[in-house]
């Protein structure tokens, strides 16, 4: 991390060197409105990045001046190549949590967090582009570090590559793959996360290295992808292999896809296996259609145990099948949508191994007089294990500059819990895109 904070900080100063050099230079180009352009990038994974910066006007100087001197702008290197944006969002507030299960005071508490995102972009060339992006933040404890770090590049008007630190996620689920809810451990307050998360094949593995490939052809796209969490050794056994074939048929989108975990996974320091630690090959299928204005999607993944019995229960580890339905209102107000999604896991190493989960969110937006009135409901339960938890939450937006009132309850209840655990906070949110 400390290498690639280094990297980070030698490009943003080479970056103002560049300036200055550029401010130095005594040839000046004149340039009018209409030679303005506007600034479009198709590899920017970024909400909004700023303009172009503003030119640096210098009138020419004239002993005896009779008429209006020309103006000169100096184009800079600098302005034209290097974006800046960023993100910022803080919370204040109040939080109760009633917690019988665990030995904690129920007293009101107060909390305060922030986040900062600062992003950096660098486009020399429409075929080249290079990202960067530091975070800072405070939560228990202050954060700083480098979250993203990559290129963009175009390589013969066909293969996009994309390389560096940066985070892959494939597919169209969107409950089930929320790592809050689902993964192992607790979530705030002691809720406890009601599954694992199966449906991102990229969450098990580390981010700090990764390359994806895409080429598009006429049905589709073919990617292929590299993961690894060593930057020291890069030797293929240490890394991780993806490939998706993406298409379109009759208005269905279609995505097969494949991951060839690293070898060298279950190995301690010592360099011993630890077999269940080891991870196997993870196939899938994933579908995508609108019907009737709502978007339906399904997605089918296994992880395959031996590929000699793939006729029968002892070729795989498990199967997990994920069903999906989404429709967003917005023609009127207020605006309604929900999404809702349901997920079987078929597991041939735990004792129960058939587990059912149910998924929900929904909302409505707009209310009010002036518009700015949401409320939010959200559920996950466990239909198997019969625990799970559910949320509402009710914001004003705008009650002042930059700033929402948030205010959020909660309860976990079910197998899980000796007694229900309940939530209830308050706060002022702030978020300011720049």
């Amino acid at each position: 991390m400390k290498k690639i904070s280094f990297i980070f900080l030698i490009l943003t100063l080479f970056s103002f060197s560049l300036l200055a050099q550029e401010a130095d230079l005594e040839a000046e180009v004149e340039i009018t409105a209409d030679n303005e352009t506007e600034f479009e990038d198709e590899f920017d994974d970024f909400d909004s990045i700023f303009d172009d910066a503003q030119d640096i006007e210098e009138p020419v100087a004239a002993e005896e001046p009779v008429e209006k001197a020309p103006v000169q702008i100096i184009t800079s290197a600098f302005s034209s190549m290097v974006h800046f944006s960023g993100t910022f969002t803080g919370d204040v507030g109040l939080l109760y949590v009633l917690n019988k299960n665990d030995d904690i005071d129920d007293k009101p508490t107060g909390y305060f967090t922030f986040k900062n995102t600062l992003n950096m972009l660098v486009k020399p060339s429409n075929i080249f582009v290079i990202h960067g992006s530091l975070e800072t933040g405070i939560d228990n404890n202050f954060s700083m570090g480098v979250s993203s770090l990559y290129f963009d590049y175009l390589l013969f008007d066909h293969l996009y590559i994309t390389a560096g630190k940066k985070s892959i996620s494939w597919g169209n689920l969107r409950l089930f793959n929320n790592s809050d809810y689902y993964g192992s451990g607790t979530y705030t307050g002691g809720l406890i996360k009601t599954g694992p998360r199966y449906v991102d094949i990229f969450a098990e593995d580390g981010t700090l290295l990764s390359m994806e490939l895409r080429y598009p052809w006429s049905f589709g796209t073919i990617t292929f992808a590299i993961t690894g969490d060593k930057t020291s050794s890069l030797e293929p056994d240490n890394m991780n292999y993806y490939g998706s074939i993406e298409m379109s048929i009759f208005n269905t989108n279609i995505n097969l896809f494949a991951k060839r975990p690293e070898k060298t996974s279950g190995k301690n320091a010592e360099g011993v296996v630890d077999a269940d630690k080891v991870k196997k090959n993870l196939v899938g299928l994933e579908l995508k259609r609108t019907i009737f204005g709502f978007d339906t999607y399904m997605q089918t993944i296994a992880r395959i145990k031996n590929l000699n019995k793939l006729t029968s229960s002892e070729g795989y580890q498990y199967i997990v099948a994920t069903a999906g339905l989404y429709r967003l209102w917005d023609s009127f107000d207020p605006n309604v949508g929900f999404n809702i999604e349901y997920q079987h896991e078929y597991n041939t190493e735990t004792p129960e191994r058939h587990y059912d989960r149910l998924a929900f969110e929904g909302g409505v937006k707009r209310l009010g007089k002036k518009n700015n009135i949401k409320i939010g409901v959200m559920s996950h339960f466990n239909i198997t294990e019969k625990h799970g938890y559910t949320g509402l939450t009710f914001i004003v937006s705008g009650i002042c500059p930059y700033a929402d009132w948030t205010n959020k309850c909660a309860v976990g209840y079910g197998s899980k819990y000796d007694t229900p655990i309940f939530m209830i906070s308050s706060a002022i949110s702030l978020t300011l895109d720049y």
